[in-house]
């Protein structure tokens, strides 16, 4: 798939290089593996537990060379190799499961075509978030369960559970699928076996445990670390920077709207997903072919669990959550051209080939198929993405790059880069010694501020081992300066403003306002103070 890498491998290159369009949410992520490596307290679990930490950690392997290339880091360009390799590797996978499933070539390349090229994809390939790697050990986990559906190959089912365990560690989502195709790894197992029920049910249970101890491992391991080293078994739900704070913040819809963005949601990137599910199992319990459970119950999960979390108001309605419809959708119309169906029970019977003229005629009929059920599917993605009523976070990053006549918005997202650069070059130009800066990361655009500066140890991070010390008593440990957001919105869930809730409006009586830098682009107002007394004597 070296030509769609090579695609999204462009589309991050005008991303990062040529618009300097930057997303919140991978510059955060690509920052937690940054400060494993380069920040002034350089450790393993400086990868942070609020968010998991998959696409941070592989976000590392480019940044080595930081040193040789810079704007691997400072245009965040190894992210988006990242997400550039895990998509096309996710296209792979589709394509290798089209073909295992015995989808004739001509439809296959179509359908991996629309797949590929799909607006969503596209960007998601490009932007380094953490869909790419997502959606890839997502279709690998579907692509592996298909292959021992069919096969009843055991190798196939470690690797299903392997990938599996591994797309938990990107993402959430992973626990429904977990929890769905172990359900149909225990029914198949089962229903496949002969002999005593006894045995039938333990054979079932061997290969159920098999499927979810990569899975169970992640979750449990990666929960374990958490609370041992933050005493936050969740910290996405526990801590102040989780997405349950934020959710309190952002306010919340009402039942009725939250299911319409739902049906918006499938309605854009799957429009034909009913129809095509409905068909797809049909022809699946005509030719008894079980295997349509996998993408079913894994791609369909991770879907699931975006639609129930929104419900539940546990995320906040970004298209991007729902894009497993787009690959879901797609392998759903690569079931109705399967040759090579999982069977369980007696064998089909084997039907001659048909001669060359049918064969074309079938070839036909199948690119014509697959084109009407697909093409509704290409357009009303695009047209979503550029919605500011779906595509929320399509619209603040691509807006400027593809508006004629920028909006307010527009203008605030295309200049926020250089308010970030300013912030960094001014703090630099002050020329201070290492640990100087106080800065929670949380705060809006302070990853990228912390990643493009040429000096990233003068900043002391929450991901720092000392940062309370440092933070309750800066002059103590030799820290001078508090770089504070505005206490407003998520700025005020940021440790200083948490600590010291004066601070920001008073200098709280322990520091002095040297610099502001004002509300410009994305980011909020900062004040940089001068600590000149020790916090507890205020107090005291």
């Amino acid at each position: 798939m070296i030509l769609f890498f090579s695609l999204y491998l462009v589309v991050g290159y005008l991303l990062d290089f040529k618009y300097h369009s930057f997303s919140g949410d991978a510059v955060s992520r690509m920052a937690n593996g940054f400060y494993v490596l380069y920040s002034r307290d350089p450790h393993l679990a400086s990868v942070g537990f609020v968010w998991n930490p998959g696409t941070s950690i592989a976000d590392l392997v480019p940044m080595l060379f930081y040193h040789l290339w810079t704007p691997l880091v400072t245009l965040m360009f190894a992210g988006s190799l990242v997400s550039a390799l895990a998509m096309a590797g996710m296209i792979y996978q589709a394509r290798c499961t089209f073909a295992e499933w015995g989808v004739s070539r001509l439809p296959r390349l179509v359908l991996v075509a629309f797949l590929g090229l799909n607006g969503m994809i596209l960007y998601y390939g490009g932007n380094g978030m953490s869909e790419g790697l997502y959606l890839f050990t997502l279709v690998a986990t579907a692509r592996y369960l298909l292959r021992w559906m069919r096969d009843n190959d055991l190798g196939s089912l470690v690797y299903a559970a392997v990938a599996l365990g591994a797309c938990y560690i990107v993402r959430n989502e992973a626990v429904l699928p977990a929890m769905a195709g172990g359900m149909a790894v225990l029914a198949i197992s089962y229903a496949r076996r002969t002999g005593p029920r006894r045995a039938r049910i333990w054979g079932g249970l061997t290969d159920l445990t098999i499927f979810e101890l990569p899975v169970v491992v992640s979750f449990l391991g990666w929960a374990t670390a958490s609370y041992v080293i933050t005493g936050q078994a969740f910290g996405q739900f526990s801590s102040i920077y989780g997405n349950s704070s934020q959710e309190k913040l952002a306010g919340h819809r009402n039942l009725h709207e939250r299911v319409l963005t739902d049906v918006h949601a499938i309605a854009y990137l799957s429009p034909t997903l009913p129809i095509l599910l409905t068909i797809a199992v049909y022809l699946a319990v005509r030719r008894r072919d079980v295997g349509i459970l996998s993408p079913i119950a894994i791609v369909g999960g991770g879907l699931a669990f975006s639609l129930l979390a929104y419900l539940a108001n546990s995320i906040q309605p970004f298209f991007r959550y729902f894009i497993p419809a787009v690959p879901l959708e797609i392998l759903l119309v690569g079931s109705l051209f399967a040759t090579a169906p999982a069977v369980i029970g007696a064998a089909i019977p084997h039907v001659p080939p048909p001669d060359r003229r049918r064969r074309t005629a079938i070839a036909l009929g199948s690119l014509i198929g697959a084109a009407t059920l697909l093409v509704p599917q290409a357009i009303t993605t695009v047209q979503a993405m550029f919605n500011p009523n779906v595509g929320i976070e399509e619209v603040e990053f691509l807006g400027f790059i593809f508006h004629q006549h920028l909006t307010g918005p527009d203008k605030a997202a295309k200049s926020t880069f250089a308010v970030e650069q300013s912030i960094a070059d001014f703090l630099v130009k002050m020329h201070l010694p290492e640990s100087q800066v106080i800065v929670d990361n949380f705060s809006p655009c302070m990853p990228s501020v912390i990643t493009v500066s040429p000096d990233p140890k003068l900043f002391v991070i929450p991901n720092d081992r000392d940062f309370q010390r440092r933070l309750d008593d800066p002059l103590t440990f030799g820290t001078h300066y508090i770089l504070d957001a505005e206490n407003t919105g998520v700025g005020a869930l940021t440790a200083p403003n948490t600590t010291f809730p004066t601070l920001y409006a008073t200098g709280g009586g322990f520091a002095t306002n040297v610099h502001t830098f004002p509300a410009a682009g994305q980011c909020q107002a900062f004040k940089l103070f001068k600590v000149t007394r020790h916090p507890s004597q205020v107090n005291g």
